[in-house]
């Protein structure tokens, strides 16, 4: 067999040679490596425990109380996203120890305002009932959501305080003990309760309580306890009025692109099928696996680097933006693709039939999620940047395009399988255009890499199609 070609090998030794000393640096304590080693790690046990425990809490619990509680996480996960204005995000950038502590002690206040303001809401909830009727399948547990949202924005809080001082390690320890103490909660008081329909929001409620408290014993040494002390409203104000961006710019794209993504859930509620609710919640729950680990677990690592690098090298943003791009594209090609051709069949065998449609849904969104994975992690580039406004704009228009995606599915098409159809092939164009997008902005041949992309995808997914064509007899799942 002749050799290779002279740049062939250079180039494989180059890459080896950079894996080699990436290796190496994950040795020192602060390095890149190191920190994405211990987000990564975090992210692992997380799936594992979700690959493991998931089908069998599934299977106590059933699509019906899913959907209740996809229901209730959603309202609860865009309301916290409301209440703590992106400041959290921003926890990196203030230079002086004292500014960033002073804008964390005016995030804590903003989150007890918006917790008190919405008590009313939900304790008196005629009026909610009024307005989204099919809310009513949570009953009593309108009452917590207060409680919940007071929790997870703490949670918020902490994680940025966490990014801040690199403490990475604890990401490790906090975030696969909550995620496998969530799971064993859920299993245990389910087959005590035989699925319960409130077990999964109890376990919810319960065990993010506890990952407050274990925050709070894993920050002291960092000086937490200036969250709670020499609170000057002037040096408060003024901080946050020097970061007004993210409350103006960041904290609307996140929550726009939180919302736009828990669209099908308020569209399938309003159809009054709690079920196909909690289809939903299952698959998409279960596609954020590898986004965790391949994507999320580096972003926080990534901005804090991209931070840092910014500020001394601002050409050199565009090289790690590119390295991490082609990697998460390497990574999740694979994975996305295989959901996107065999999602339907894999659930229903590790789930029961009574999951086959999460799968099918799964089906739908493979290439969506795989598109987020190149991009999602990379946004926090426009904050870096000072591109905060453009941010803003494609998170309102990806708004603007999702609801009515999902407003068509739901008032002409009429179904489920036309609710997720529509939002899928919606976002899968949008996503391609952010990923180009970033890129573009950090100064990388965003064209070339783009295509590039879609080739290698438009090959896995031809292999994968031609594997099902030849074991089930079809090129994709029947809708």
């Amino acid at each position: 067999m002749p050799d290779p070609p002279a740049p062939m090998r250079e180039r494989a030794k180059g890459i080896l040679q950079r894996f080699g000393h990436e290796l190496k640096s994950a040795r020192h304590k602060g390095s890149f490596a190191r920190n994405a080693l211990y987000t990564s790690s975090d992210a692992l046990v997380t799936i594992l425990a979700q690959v493991i425990l998931t089908p069998l809490v599934a299977r106590i619990y059933g699509p019906e109380a899913y959907g209740v509680y996809g229901l209730f996480l959603s309202i609860t996960l865009n309301l916290s996203t409301i209440a703590g204005l992106a400041y959290p995000n921003a926890f990196v950038l203030p230079r002086e120890e004292e500014r960033f502590h002073d804008m964390a002690r005016g995030s804590l206040l903003i989150l007890l305002a918006f917790t008190v303001l919405s008590v009313p809401f939900f304790f008196w909830h005629d009026l909610l009932f009024t307005l989204a009727p099919s809310w009513s399948v949570l009953g009593n547990w309108l009452y917590a959501i207060p409680f919940t949202i007071l929790v997870l924005g703490l949670v918020q809080i902490f994680l940025g305080w966490a990014t801040r001082v690199k403490a990475f390690s604890l990401y490790a320890k906090i975030g696969p003990g909550t995620n496998l103490s969530l799971r064993f909660f859920n299993l245990a008081y389910g087959t005590l309760s035989k699925g319960s329909v409130h077990g999964l929001m109890l376990g919810e409620v319960l065990v993010r309580s506890l990952s407050v408290g274990a925050f709070v014993v894993g920050l002291k040494q960092y000086k937490l306890r200036s969250l709670i002390t020499e609170y000057r409203w002037p040096r408060i104000k003024s901080v946050l009025l020097e970061f007004k961006n993210y409350p103006l710019f960041i904290f609307p794209s996140r929550w726009l692109a939180l919302f736009a993504t828990q669209l099908p859930i308020f569209g399938l509620t309003t159809l009054r099928d709690p079920v196909s609710v909690g289809q939903f919640a299952l698959a998409s729950g279960l596609l954020l696996m590898p986004l965790r680990l391949l994507g999320y677990s580096l972003s926080a690592v990534f901005l804090q680097k991209a931070a840092e690098v910014r500020a001394k090298d601002p050409a050199e943003v565009g090289m790690i933006t590119q390295r991490l791009y082609v990697r998460l594209m390497m990574l999740g090609v694979v994975p996305f693709a295989f959901i996107t051709f065999f999602g339907d069949a894999v659930f229903a065998l590790i789930l029961g039939d009574d999951w086959r449609m999460a799968g099918t849904y799964s089906c739908m969104l493979g290439l969506f999620y795989f598109f987020r994975l190149l991009s999602e992690p990379l946004v926090t580039l426009y904050s870096v940047m000072g591109q905060e406004r453009k941010m803003f704009s494609f998170y309102a228009v990806n708004m603007v395009a999702n609801l009515g995606a999902v407003l068509f599915g739901t008032w002409v098409l009429g179904t489920p399988t036309g609710i997720l159809m529509s939002f899928c092939i919606c976002n899968t164009v949008l996503y391609l255009y952010l990923s180009a997008r970033i890129l573009h902005m950090v100064g990388r041949p965003w064209a070339t890499l783009t295509v590039r992309s879609l080739l290698i995808l438009f090959v896995v997914c031809l292999l994968f199609a031609v594997a099902r064509q030849l074991l089930m007899g079809s090129w994709w799942v029947t809708l």
